[in-house]
């Protein structure tokens, strides 16, 4: 973008910025007082409509006390009561006559006796039937109490207040007189300083326990249900109602009946439990606000105009030298070397500073170029010659790297030497303590058969002796015979078990320092492994057991799948049920299970186990060499990767794992129905 247009716009912006902080501040200043202008109305108003209503309550008790002070009244209606006869009760009609005449607003006069029985009352105008009424709640101090309101069907709304009739401080009677309350309708729409939205609002609780409103309303079609001639309106559940808490006397913003945004204060009235609202509409309120603000956007309008003229003015004056010097400068790099920007008395300083910048800028790129033309020969002349020694430099980095090759691959062999003996010492570890718990579980067996040929013998000699001394007897040689009888059987059992044992162990020790190919029962050799197995296990509360639905005969190397068992159950006897901290637990009661199946023609062998299982960071590295969570609790991390080694080189199968944290392992291994044909198969029943 150029200069030109860069100015233009930044006049522009500031013009608009400068513009829009006067108006912010103007427009929440102006804002700020509006509000507390109109807070301060709508609290007059509240308060005058307060004082008022509560002035009117007052006048419309002190006029039925008025009445109810009438000691004419009072005399007749007690020797009424005394002697009920036509002519006291004219008497008192024609005192309730003169009264309702002399008090103003007085509609209806009715008396009542302490049992509620009507006495008399004045006949009330048909013209003026009761549409809908509302019971009141008085909670003033006063005898004279309001007790309802009416509505007539013609809209006229009248208060029926109560007052007892004393005579010498003694209750004879109850009235009732009906005022007509214009003054309160009078009070609750006058508008006056209200604005055009501006409305009272005054409402109550009926018998139910709902809100209504006790005057009409201002715009009474917005209501959710309309008045009607049966009851006074619902007040609905509007959020400006709701907001009015706890008789709350601050200033509220809200919505009213109509879902419309307005300000208000309310007012309560506690001896009635009334509560009066005076709001104004926020739009109505805010009009001044929005006038101000589109005087606001017109002059932004016509200082924008001003400041784009002024923009263009100042960026034709600055762009103007500049794009001369910017031709200029295009011309010396086309050959015109000795062309130099005019100094002008005329221009501005600091565009003369920038010309002579330009001229001396002009005489230093001359003079460099020329110095650069002779240091380009004198780096071509080096060039050359550094070519000339960068081929024996090439052939000497190649000796060294053949050498650095040739050492790289001698360790690597050395490392391969050293993994193949570390292999075979895990191998020959692994066949060592199978070897140690067939030892020491044919060590209990040969013990009893010892223990039960020392008993033998000592029975013998003491036979011998009876035989010599001639005590032998009967019964004695029969306990003999028995005793003998038992000692032979144990030491017949225990060595039977001791050569079970040493055959099993036999086998499998013999299959895999010689593996061949030959057919087995999967069943009675998994078994064998389980008994060679058993002895480690006897000393934990682990258990090693086998699950297999159906017989299966498979070909293959039995010493290599042998080793990949033995693997796989040290592997779950060593990790499966330890603790973190590699300490075996005496508290998990574990389970080994080894099951085998065929499924879609291949030979599934499964070893599960139910313990604490693997994390899934590790699943990836489970097989590599060296890779072990027992790093310093006897772990060498080659166990697993020999039994991926040994199925997958001389099983010719797969081996996987599934594992979910804190839920136990699996490891399935994939054998072939058939061995590979480049090895012989042997087979044997």
């Amino acid at each position: 973008m150029s200069i030109y247009y860069r100015i233009t716009i930044f006049c522009l912006l500031l013009v608009f910025l400068c513009m829009g902080a006067f108006g912010y501040i103007s427009n929440q200043a102006g804002a700020k007082l509006l509000n507390q202008s109109v807070d301060k109305l709508l609290n007059v108003v509240a308060t005058n409509q307060q004082d008022q209503l509560n002035n009117l309550i007052h006048a419309w008790k002190d006029r039925v006390a008025l009445i109810a002070s009438r000691t004419q009244l009072r005399l007749s209606l007690h020797e009424y009561l005394r002697n009920p006869n036509p002519q006291s009760l004219q008497k008192i009609d024609s005192i309730i006559e003169d009264a309702i005449n002399a008090v103003s607003k007085v509609k209806l006069i009715q008396l009542k006796k302490l049992n509620g029985e009507i006495i008399t009352r004045t006949a009330p105008n048909q013209s003026n039937k009761v549409a809908a009424t509302l019971h009141l709640t008085d909670h003033s101090q006063s005898d004279i109490i309001l007790k309802t309101m009416t509505r007539d069907l013609n809209g006229g709304l009248y208060v029926h207040i109560e007052s007892p009739l004393l005579l010498q401080n003694e209750k004879i009677a109850v009235m009732v007189v009906t005022l007509a309350a214009d003054e309160l309708l009078n009070s609750t729409q006058s508008y006056t300083g209200m604005g055009v939205s501006g409305e009272t609002v005054l409402f109550t609780e009926n018998q139910a326990g709902k809100l209504v409103y006790v005057t009409p309303l201002r715009y009474p079609q917005h209501l959710i249900k309309p008045e009607d001639a049966t009851s006074f309106a619902l007040v609905n559940s509007d959020s400006l109602v709701q907001a009015i808490e706890h008789h709350t006397q601050d200033i509220i913003r809200s919505n009213d009946y109509r879902n419309t945004d307005v300000i208000a204060v309310a007012r309560y009235l506690k001896a009635l439990n009334w509560t009066i609202i005076v709001k104004v509409d926020q739009h109505e309120i805010m009009q001044p606000m929005k006038h101000y603000q589109y005087l606001l956007m017109i002059a932004a309008c016509v200082l924008g105009i001003i400041a784009i003229m002024i923009g263009q003015a100042l960026g034709r004056a600055i762009s103007s030298p500049i794009v001369k010097l910017a031709t200029d400068s295009r011309r010396i790099r086309l050959g015109e070397h000795q062309l130099r920007a005019k100094v002008s008395p005329t221009q501005a300083k600091e565009l003369n500073e920038l010309a002579r910048s330009f001229n001396n800028l002009a005489e230093n790129l001359l003079t460099t170029n020329n110095e650069l033309e002779d240091k380009v020969a004198e780096r071509t002349v080096e060039l050359q010659e550094l070519n000339e020694t960068l081929e024996q430099r090439v052939v000497a980095r190649t000796i060294a790297l053949q050498r650095a090759n040739q050492e790289i691959q001698t360790t690597l062999e050395n490392l391969k030497r050293t993994q193949r003996e570390l292999v075979e010492s895990e191998k020959m570890a692994a066949l060592g303590g199978l070897v140690a718990g067939v030892a020491h579980e044919i060590n209990t067996p040969l013990g009893i058969a010892i223990t039960g040929t020392s008993h033998l013998h000592e029975e013998v000699q003491e036979l011998y002796t009876k035989v010599q001394s001639g005590q032998l007897t009967r019964n004695a040689l029969i306990d003999f015979v028995e005793d003998a009888k038992q000692a032979t059987d144990l030491m017949s059992s225990q060595l039977k078990q001791a050569s079970k044992l040493i055959s099993n162990f036999k086998e499998i020790a013999v299959d895999q320092s010689s593996p061949d190919y030959r057919t087995i029962s999967v069943q009675e050799y998994l078994a064998k492994i389980v008994a060679t197995m058993q002895p480690n296990f006897k000393k934990t509360p682990h258990t090693l057991s086998i699950s297999i639905e159906q017989d299966l005969h498979l070909i293959t190397c039995p010493g290599a799948l042998a080793q990949v068992l033995t693997i796989l159950i040290t592997n779950s006897l060593t990790h499966a049920f330890s603790s973190p901290d590699g300490e075996q637990t005496d508290t998990i009661s574990g389970q080994v299970t080894i099951s085998a199946h065929k499924e879609q023609g291949k030979n599934l062998i499964t070893v599960t186990d139910n313990g604490t299982g693997i994390p899934p960071q590790d699943m990836p590295k489970l097989f590599e060499p060296f890779f072990t969570t027992k790093r310093g609790h006897g772990g060498s991390g080659l166990g697993l990767s020999i039994a991926h080694n040994i199925v997958k080189d001389i099983l010719h199968g797969k081996i996987h794992c599934e594992s979910q944290f804190g839920q136990g392992s699996t490891f399935i291994i994939t054998l072939p129905d058939q061995p590979v044909s480049s090895y012989p198969v042997e087979r044997s029943a």
